[in-house]
């Protein structure tokens, strides 16, 4: 049984002096929003919330958490962790209907529950991924990814340097830059390696369709995102008729009937879920009953909790998949804990403690800090 105590929120910025461009905007800073649990022991649950564009969510987010939510979770009894996000299903999932507001009410669900995984895996004393499977590995490949076009080839020689062989470059923005920046990547992508690309639902569907088809005979992995999530699981399956081009879908859909049906389809082989961003840890064990581990590869661009959480669970529902991680400079994902994380050729290590195996960096937290509870 787990008693929570207390509820500790961080909203942290960190201004950027490069710029990420996608198809969807520019990010000018790197928000973090981050959630800490603590029970009866004193013990810490860490959880990350997709705040991630624009950043003025992130405040609001803040505020629905600590005005809103908060003081429902303060000497509240959970047996299991699971059953936080059942609680607050039935205490506020009317107040987001109202409000029009669903995607605030999945991503700051996704947090909490995330927080309270980890809570409940320091009081069993096991890491977070040993908690599900004791033979989970205790690291995960990567790939690197928020590479924009202009800057692609350095980025991925900085990734090469730390023994990453796969890379995710945006594109989207006109389709003879994209074709200029493919080409370049079949001709400098080693034997050993491979790229994916990143459209960020940049392209409506007759655009699509024709840029599928010349992808073909490119060396990309997969295409992310071609079109709007938002198009019916239908049209992204007719989409997918058009080219033998291998899709991926999954950080913008919220529902798990839609993961159930791409997953059905062979050319759509990578299903990427957020943790932070829709049903947090308790959705990923409900879906990797449901469908193909092995097309299960978690997106992930945020912070450092985020990252590492994602990484554990990797380990536990395909750990021969690669986790993404956001390649660019990022203390906010490098420094936010005690002890830095660790990439050795290409993985990111993790350690045999409790838990997610690290804790808050507090130079960081005051450093970066914009909003908190506390």
């Amino acid at each position: 049984m787990i008693k929570i105590k207390s509820v500790k929120i961080f909203y942290l910025e960190l201004p950027l002096d490069n710029p990420v461009k996608t198809s969807f905007g520019t990010m000018f800073s790197r928000p973090c929003l981050l959630v800490s649990l603590i029970d009866k022991t004193n013990q810490i649950g860490l959880g990350e919330i997709w705040c991630n564009f624009p950043k003025q969510g992130s405040e609001y987010r803040f505020n629905i958490l600590n005005e809103l939510i908060l003081n429902l979770l303060i000497n509240k009894e959970f047996e299991e962790p699971g059953l936080l996000i059942n609680f607050l299903d039935e205490k506020i999932k009317t107040m987001f209907v109202q409000s029009g507001d669903m995607g605030s009410y999945h991503n700051i669900l996704s947090g909490l529950d995330c927080a309270i995984w980890d809570l409940f895996s320091k009081n069993k004393n096991m890491p977070l991924n040993k908690l599900f499977n004791k033979n989970s590995k205790n690291f995960i490949k990567i790939y690197a990814s928020g590479i924009n076009p202009h800057e692609w080839l350095d980025k991925v020689n900085y990734a090469r340097s730390l023994g990453v062989h796969a890379f995710k470059i945006k594109i989207g923005f006109n389709n003879s830059l994209d074709e200029r920046l493919i080409s370049d990547l079949d001709d400098n992508i080693k034997n050993n390696e491979f790229y994916m690309l990143d459209s960020n639902q940049g392209w409506k569907f007759e655009n699509a369709k024709l840029f599928l088809k010349k992808l073909e005979t490119s060396k990309a992995k997969w295409i992310e995102e071609p079109i709007s999530a938002l198009h019916s699981y239908k049209k992204i399956l007719k989409l997918s008729k058009y080219s033998n081009s291998q899709l991926a879908f999954g950080e913008n859909i919220y529902n798990i009937d839609i993961f159930v049906k791409l997953a059905s389809y062979d050319k759509i082989s990578f299903l990427q879920p957020d943790l932070t961003k829709y049903g947090g840890i308790s959705f990923l064990n409900l879906l990797q009953n449901k469908i193909e581990n092995k097309k299960i590869w978690l997106h992930f661009l945020g912070c450092g909790v985020g990252l590492i959480t994602s990484a554990h669970m990797q380990t536990v529902i395909n750990n021969n998949a690669y986790l993404e991680m956001d390649i660019n400079e990022n203390p906010l994902r490098d420094e936010i804990f005690t002890e830095k994380i660790k990439i050795v050729d290409g993985k990111i290590l993790l350690n045999e403690k409790p838990g997610l195996g690290f804790e808050l960096n507090e130079s960081i937290i005051n450093k970066y800090l914009i909003l908190s509870n506390v």
